[in-house]
């Protein structure tokens, strides 16, 4: 299970590095590039290590990916 948390933790850290790099490279300066990675990474950090202790790894990546039909089942049993 440690393995599947790491691999959930690297996607929520990636995606924020991706993003920055991705604005970096438009950018077209290098030093603008490697300062947007710096703090695509810390942004990476702070995200992943929200949403482990928020949420959860494995809850949130299952609700982004899963069927949404089993969230109006169970609102509907709470009414």
């Amino acid at each position: 299970m440690w393995f599947i948390n790491v691999m959930y933790w690297l996607q929520a850290f990636a995606a924020p590095v991706m993003l920055f790099g991705f604005i970096g490279v438009i950018t077209g300066s290098l030093k603008l590039f490697i300062l947007l990675i710096i703090i695509g990474a810390v942004e990476g950090v702070f995200l992943a290590e929200y949403i482990r202790r928020k949420i959860g790894l494995d809850t949130f990546f299952g609700r982004l990916y899963g069927s949404n039909e089993m969230d109006e089942k169970f609102k509907k049993k709470k009414q």
